[in-house]
């Protein structure tokens, strides 16, 4: 639906828009708000809502500066997004609408009190309770639900008891790697390309394909904060659930192994998760485990790097000044982290950071971005000087950029590139210049992580995506180039080609599929209709990624389900191995057990991946 008639209103000066919305269905709705300027710059606002539940969003309409990929949760809310340009002019807003993203069923919204405002607007809901006593949605059944916390406690207690046995699979290292082809032993985990295809190679020689696991830990942290109107009662911080609160949430999954395990639920949490892990054929802990549950493992792991260095000005979203002595140094305090673990042989190598903001806008011009603003940038000093010694003098950029500059130093003051002549040259040499920005981005830090742990691998950044080359600049300096997935299919030309620039292999840090016939109301960035055809996803993702000579790895994101009422941010995601009630899915873990007994017959040739491609249905995820 358009609302034409808002864009005659002088958006900039207000500072909210909210509106109420309801819609009964089976699933979450995901509601976009996009606003479009007159030079047709674009952002899009993407806002969960739950099904049967009214719901009022707030957007602060300075979020349309684009500074902000991920925005705060007003009570109610699920996840906010933002997907577009890098900002919309506020002032020369041209057109307002309202739609949806398509779903697996027709259904109807209902929208009122669409409003704009000086100030936030108030938030008063009825209680409707939406979530059961074992932190599963209440109005919702389906084959498996837990329907009794004896039930439960039963089913953990017996399958920790068969946890006692240890696991040793055949075939397989101490350190995970198979023994169907060896290398030369370097004591840390390595590459190598064999001819045909490259390999991880661990600490004593075997070939390893990282099929691994994320965010291992006992369980999700619901957000209770702004979501009492939808919760059960709750028990007390201080008595016998107190490990289930974390700050402004509450962890139903911590909860059921307390009411399962006692006080030693922990202990009895890692036990059970082990013996799963080795169970399922997993040989790598992913990014963002616990780092209690990595010192109870005998498995490989992954370091996720805290801190990356930043600026107090950043240039667009998190991608700093560069060229400031602050950024060199906070990225040798950085690199420090690594010093602890450089002689630990189970670590695989370590992630520098997670999918960069700044990288979410396709043909982002960080030149033009950092010329726009007023803020007196290292950065800008450093792309005059770069002028300077290109062109000479003033008269030779003016010409250059059909420009009428009178001195260089008009650059650094905050321009409106609107009125400006078009001029390809001034565009190739922004484009040079981000290229530049982009390679001290990572080559700064990934250096110094270099000197102080030369014995791991640096596996990357893990970018959401790769919108075009100039995101590879200085990637060299991994010894593998990370990408998140979330496709029904590895992209092989483009992991090719990737390989080729940087003559690097690459890893896939998280991928997921979701079901609609469980118990969550959101299926996640990649859903099918049923948990058997998730497994079978899982089958297909994971044998063609092994078929690719330039992947050495695939991370699944995530062992447990997200909560009902969604996490610090708002998903809420069926995408998990094990549900809130700690139970896992059956049919998607015996396809993962056959896939990975699979892996290697298919990564050496000997099988060919499935060729059956899952049946996917519309996404809930942003």
């Amino acid at each position: 639906m358009d609302a034409k008639s808002i864009t005659t209103i002088a958006w900039k000066e207000y500072g909210y828009l909210s509106a109420d919305i309801y819609h009964e269905s089976h699933d979450v709705l995901v509601v976009l708000f996009s606003f479009i300027d007159r030079v047709d710059r674009s952002i899009s606002v993407h806002y969960g809502i739950l099904p049967g539940v009214k719901t009022r969003i707030c957007l602060p309409l300075k979020a349309l500066n684009g500074e902000k990929l991920f925005l705060d949760r007003f009570p109610g809310v699920m996840q906010s997004v933002l997907r577009g340009d890098a900002f919309v002019d506020r002032a020369g807003i041209a057109r307002f609408s309202v739609s949806t993203i398509p779903s697996l069923n027709p259904r109807t919204l209902e929208i009122s009190r669409l409003t704009l405002s000086q100030s936030i607007p108030s938030f008063q809901y009825e209680h409707t309770p939406y979530v059961d006593c074992l932190g599963q949605w209440a109005g919702k059944e389906w084959v498996d639900k837990t329907k009794l916390p004896s039930v439960l406690v039963r089913a953990l207690r017996k399958e920790w008891q068969l946890a006692q046995e240890k696991i040793a699979p055949s075939g397989y290292g101490r350190y995970g790697g198979w023994k169907g082809l060896q290398f030369v032993s370097t004591g840390f985990f390595r590459t190598e390309h064999d001819g045909q295809r490259w390999w991880f190679v661990d600490p004593d020689g075997y070939a390893l394909f990282s099929a691994g696991m994320d965010s291992i830990h006992p369980a999700e942290t619901m957000w209770v904060d702004g979501m009492d109107h939808l919760l059960p009662e709750l028990p007390t911080r201080e008595g016998e659930y107190r490990d289930a609160w974390r700050d402004r949430g509450y962890s139903f999954g911590i909860a059921n192994l307390i009411l399962a395990f006692g006080d030693e639920w922990h202990k009895k949490w890692a036990d059970l998760t082990e013996y799963r892990m080795k169970l399922w054929g997993m040989n790598t802990i992913g990014n963002w485990s616990s780092p209690e549950f990595i010192r109870h493992s005998e498995l490989p792991y992954v370091y996720p790097m805290e801190g990356f260095p930043m600026t107090a000005q950043t240039i667009f979203r998190d991608f700093p000044d560069v060229f400031s002595p602050e950024f060199e140094n906070n990225a040798t305090v950085f690199s420090e982290q690594l010093h602890a673990m450089r002689e630990d042989r189970r670590l695989v190598g370590y992630f520098m950071r997670n999918e960069p903001h700044w990288a979410f806008v396709d043909g982002l011009d960080l030149t033009e971005q950092m010329l726009r603003s007023p803020i007196q940038f290292v950065s800008k000093t450093h792309f005059l000087e770069w002028l300077k010694e290109k062109y000479g003098d003033v008269t030779g950029i003016n010409l250059a950029w059909k420009s009428d500059l009178q001195h260089f130093e008009d650059l650094l003051h905050g321009l409106n590139f609107s009125d400006w002549s078009d001029s390809p040259v001034r565009k190739a040499d922004f484009n040079a210049f981000n290229r530049i920005m982009i390679r001290r981005y990572v080559e700064v830090p990934a250096k110094l992580c270099k000197l102080v742990d030369p014995n791991h691998l640096n596996l990357g950044m893990r970018y959401a995506w790769v919108g075009s080359d100039d995101v590879l600049e200085g990637c060299e300096a991994f010894d593998v180039f990370s990408i998140n997935c979330y496709q029904m299919e590895p992209n092989r030309e483009q992991i090719r080609h990737i390989s080729q620039c940087l003559n690097k292999p690459l890893m896939i840090g998280e991928f997921h599929f979701g079901a609609a016939n469980a118990g969550l109301p959101a299926y996640g960035i990649r859903a099918v209709a049923t948990q058997e055809d998730r497994g079978a996803a899982y089958q297909y993702f994971v044998e063609q990624a092994a078929s690719i000579p330039e992947l050495i790895g695939v991370h699944y994101f995530q062992l447990n389900d997200q909560p009902v009422l969604g996490r610090f941010d708002g998903e809420n995601y069926q995408i998990g191995v094990v549900d809130v009630c700690q139970q896992p899915y059956h049919s998607f873990v015996e396809a993962m057990k056959l896939t990975h007994g699979r892996m290697y017959d298919i990564r050496t040739g000997r099988l060919d991946a499935t060729g059956v491609y899952p049946n996917e249905i519309p996404k809930t995820g942003f």
